[in-house]
C-alpha cells in the first residue's frame, strides 16, 4: 500500500510540475509576442 501511494504523489506532483512548466511556457511566449508593442511605449 504504501508504494502505491508513493508512486500516486509522485505521478501527481510530476503532473502539478508539468503544468506550471507549461504555464510558464505559455506565459513567456504570450509575453514574447505582446513585448515589442507594450515596452516601446512604456520606456520612460
Amino acid at each position: 500500500m504504501i508504494p502505491v501511494l508513493h508512486d500516486m504523489r509522485a505521478a501527481f506532483f510530476l503532473v502539478i510540475a508539468l503544468a506550471m512548466l507549461l504555464f510558464i511556457c505559455a506565459l513567456a511566449g504570450f509575453g514574447a509576442v505582446l513585448q515589442p508593442v507594450r515596452w516601446s511605449e512604456r520606456t520612460r
